[in-house]
């Protein structure tokens, strides 16, 4: 993956590129921007993803920020996390603007690619899914969809546009527990349960109620679609953990197989 950096809010930012192998500059190609966890970085969840198979196979851009930290960047790119407002780290704690990186980011991209601008998704794991709900908060100006998994709303503010959504959890995750309260990962933080996470955007989106959409082994998928045409989607995973579904877990925690995470992923971006 290319690496490549920014200036964003007086900090030099860095993220890695995968272009699509059929990738042609001549066509506007859409951007999903990927986010790693607490503690993490992008190559890590690039590896643990392998989300770069699913860009080659559908043609999009795939963009795997790095967050901040101590140890972040170069050389050791090491327990980078990023601010999704109540959590977590580092990132939070120092307040930096990672809304503010996101936007400088997609300019930065766009001088170097030919991004369709009006397909610009955002999905990411643990700490890097709370990014992604915050940037479906704060950001539906520039970001078309959202998928966060395995996360929680961690800003307080009301969603600022109706923006589509698919969120995936585990019923057996402790880290960012299903039903919400204090996780047992080290950022100590009191979640938001996923059904209060979704409640801003459901607001935003006009969206009163859920319905069983389809069931997969250990897999439920419920939707809602809203008066404004965005839609709720959310995977409850009864078998699932701390995990991104159908690859793995930083942790070991258990993983659902029924779906993979990238291929549901792109199937919903793909309709907005």
């Amino acid at each position: 993956m290319a690496l490549r950096s920014v200036a964003s809010s007086g900090m030099t930012r860095y993220y890695r590129v995968h272009e699509p192998v059929g990738y042609d500059p001549q066509v506007a190609t859409p951007l999903i921007l990927a986010f790693h966890g607490g503690g993490g970085n992008a190559v890590q969840f690039a590896n643990q993803t392998e989300m770069y198979v699913t860009a080659n196979a559908h043609n999009f851009l795939l963009v795997f920020p790095e967050g901040t930290g101590v140890l972040g960047g170069p050389p050791l790119y090491r327990l980078e996390t990023w601010n999704a407002g109540a959590c977590c780290g580092w990132a939070e704690q120092n307040g930096v603007d990672d809304v503010q990186f996101v936007r400088d980011l997609v300019v930065a991209l766009s001088a170097e690619w030919n991004i369709d601008l009006n397909h610009v998704y955002a999905t990411g794991h643990s700490n890097g899914g709370m990014m992604a709900y915050r940037l479906g908060a704060e950001a539906s100006d520039l970001i078309a969809a959202i998928a966060p998994n395995a996360a929680a709303l961690g800003v307080a503010q009301p969603v600022l546009g109706n923006i589509p959504v698919m969120a995936m959890h585990g019923k057996l995750d402790t880290n960012v527990p299903f039903q919400g309260g204090v996780g047992t990962g080290p950022s100590g933080t009191n979640f938001r349960s996923q059904r209060a996470s979704l409640i801003p955007f459901a607001r935003a989106n006009g969206v009163s109620s859920y319905a069983l959409q389809e069931t997969r082994g250990q897999a439920l998928r419920f939707a809602g679609i809203g008066s404004t045409g965005s839609s709720i989607h959310y995977w409850y995973l009864r078998d699932g953990g701390h995990s991104w579904p159908g690859h793995g877990s930083a942790l070991g925690d258990p993983v659902n197989m029924d779906i993979d995470a990238n291929t549901e992923i792109w199937a919903f971006f793909a309709q907005f």
